[in-house]
């Protein structure tokens, strides 16, 4: 039987390809869909935000494109969807804060998924966000615990207080300064009498590229970086060895708080799925934050080991009759999942709180879900997820390391469709050494696989704002996967860094994503940034800092005032020493609207160092007017006159 080639029903328009177009036809396919001529022209009264963008284009100079392509240009990121639609009103800033430490002024506005105009809107907005942090106006909190009462629509009603009928104040054991030296970190060489001493001042190099200065940094010493860079806003801060975990502290404080696990030396190297006995002696850090600078203002020594991961209760858990900053979860080096109070000053703490602990393997990363879940990944390849009354084993598809795991949460559905808001989140994101990416139902208790590749997935954070986790790729490539029913799966790329990546971080307050890596650079970008390239907003990524160091003088120095750029990062060389890697990275979360740009990071080098980081309109112009316009908290929106 002879062949024959398909008729074409659309002409090819040779000008229109000249001009870079590759679509086939002007005509619409006699198989269409018909057009609806109000919503079409709904459309193009939102393209008139577009002045925000480039208000000098000749009209002449625009090109013609078809009805397709301007839909796919009005569409947001493909894994923007969001998975959690409240309706109920959330709180907004008023006015742009004068400082993360002093208290803000706060007003009701219509939610990001009110409706779905709105929530186009709000995804547009976003996107002209050409700042390394966000922008204050359209912070707020997308949150969800089942922990928050009906039609919450204030932090206090959202994020409310727990475990407060816990008391620890019985638990701890004060300590002296020479008490507490053997959990704090110390040199590579002991004394000849055996006593430890204190590890050697890090020496590093501050201020603009050609007029830099040379500081040590000693064991709990600390120094503003605008004595060097008067425009800075970071804090930078020894705490004496290079870093294991860093997470800050959630709660209604004035004073921001961060906890940070030291490793003993900066020569130790934790041998993974290998239990440390116990007694194994190492420290936690809890410092504090404020206009005055960073201080050490508690010390918790434990005996379980350094700690591999590190998270704070994501809902406030503070009490200050028992000057409790909240309750800490962390896995550490004795194979444990364990979970402590804070206390002040030098505390020893034998035995934690709660500690979770499995004879076949080892603990090694973990999530919170809320108050009272957890998700722990083990050494061999399993996930537990583990309630106070029931704990439960989900024996994922073969991995050999579950090194990164975050829970999506949003509430479970029932048979109805309905959602549950007081029910537990069902679903894990996980990732291992063997490069797979899979998430996992825990009321099935197995993975469909979302992403093969051949590194090893070292880190995995959940974005609301994103709809889905958000993972690395092939070559460095930091990507977004949808969790949408619709789009399961379906992932795009967010960033390109220069480097291996060690850990991400998303906020629960902004789409501005934060990517720490071995080449020693921290970098942000914005989620929400439109996927079309050739578009008049630039794919800008932010290069906070740079860490540099020389092998001969064994000094470090920090470089900062980058410019954004839009392409990858080119780098001679794919090996760096491992002082220079950003090990950690955290955003602020659960401590105030007007806290949400601060991030906090941790170097091979031990230093440590906390930014304040804002947003910027491009052009310096805001979408749709202001607020309310942007929201529709108007009578009546008319967006034609939107600049």
């Amino acid at each position: 039987m002879a062949r024959s080639l398909r008729p074409r029903k659309s002409t090819v328009n040779y000008a229109r390809l000249a001009r870079g177009d590759t679509s086939e036809s002007d005509e619409v396919p006699d198989d269409a869909a018909p057009v609806d001529k109000d919503a079409e022209a709904d459309d193009d009264k939102d393209e008139d935000m577009a002045s925000v963008v480039d208000d000098n284009m000749d009209i002449d100079e625009e090109p013609v494109i078809s009805r397709a392509r301007k839909w796919l240009a009005r569409t947001p990121p493909p894994s923007c969807v969001p998975l959690h639609s409240p309706t109920t009103d959330v709180e907004r800033l008023v006015s742009k804060p004068s400082s993360p430490f002093v208290k803000t002024n706060t007003t009701l506005t219509k939610s990001f998924t009110h409706n779905s105009k709105t929530t186009d809107r709000v995804n547009k907005a976003w996107g002209y966000n050409v700042g390394s942090g966000p922008v204050w106006e359209l912070v707020e909190d997308r949150a969800w615990f089942k922990e928050a009462q009906a039609g919450a629509e204030t932090e206090d009603d959202r994020r409310p207080v727990v475990h407060s009928e816990i008391k620890t104040s019985s638990e701890f054991k004060m300590l002296t300064a020479t008490e507490a030296t053997p959990y704090l970190p110390s040199d590579v060489l002991a004394a000849d009498d055996g006593t430890l001493n204190p590890p050697p001042p890090v020496t590093c190099f501050l201020g603009p590229h050609d007029a830099q200065t040379s500081v040590q940094f000693s064991m709990f010493e600390s120094r503003k970086n605008s004595d060097f860079i008067p425009e800075s806003k970071a804090q930078i801060f020894n705490p004496g060895a290079p870093y294991g975990a860093l997470t800050g502290s959630v709660g209604r404080h004035y004073t921001q708080y961060l906890a940070v696990a030291p490793f003993p030396t900066k020569n130790h190297s934790p041998d993974v799925g290998i239990r440390a006995p116990r007694p194994a002696l190492a420290c936690i850090q809890i410092w504090a934050c404020d206009a005055s600078g960073m201080r050490c203002e508690t010390v918790l020594c434990v005996e379980s080991g350094p700690a591999y991961d590190l998270k704070w209760c994501p809902l406030p858990s503070h009490d200050k009759t028992l000057k409790r900053l909240g309750f800490l979860g962390g896995t550490f080096e004795d194979g444990t999942f364990s979970v402590y109070a804070s206390g002040p000053s030098f505390v020893h703490i034998a035995d934690p709180i709660i500690r979770i602990e499995m004879v076949e393997t080892a603990c090694w990363s973990f999530d919170w879900a809320n108050s009272d879940v957890v998700a722990i990944g083990t050494t061999n390849g399993v996930i537990v997820d583990y309630a106070p009354d029931k704990p439960t084993v989900v024996d994922i598809l073969p991995t050999i390391i579950s090194q990164a795991l975050t829970w999506i949460r949003v509430p479970p559905c029932s048979a109805d469709g309905k959602p549950r808001l007081d029910g537990n989140p069902t679903v894990i994101a996980s990732g291992g050494y063997d490069g797979m990416e899979c998430m996992t139902d825990i009321r099935e208790g197995r993975g469909s696989v979302m992403n093969r590749t051949r590194d090893v997935i070292n880190t995995m954070i959940f974005s609301p704002y994103a709809g889905g986790p958000i993972t690395i790729d092939h070559e460095n490539i930091v990507k977004a996967y949808s969790a949408s029913p619709s789009m399961l799966g379906r992932g795009h790329t967010l960033l390109e860094p220069g480097g291996p990546v060690w850990c991400i971080s998303t906020s629960d307050m902004h789409p501005q994503l934060a990517v720490a890596c071995a080449d020693g650079a921290l970098s942000t970008t914005n989620m929400l940034r439109s996927t079309r390239r050739g578009g008049s907003v630039p794919f800008w990524i932010h290069k906070i800092y740079q860490l540099d160091y020389s092998r001969k003088t064994g000094e470090f120095r920090m470089l900062e005032r980058f410019l954004p750029t839009e392409l990858a990062p080119t780098s001679k060389t794919g090996a760096w020493p491992r002082e220079v890697g950003v090990q950690r990275v955290a955003w602020n979360v659960g401590n105030g609207l007007g806290c949400a740009g601060m991030l906090a990071s941790a170097t091979g080098s031990g230093l440590c160092r906390v930014d304040c980081l804002e947003g910027r309109w491009m052009k310096d112009k805001f979408p749709y007017g202001d607020v309310e316009r942007l929201r529709g908290g108007t009578a009546v929106v008319d967006d034609s006159e939107s600049e």
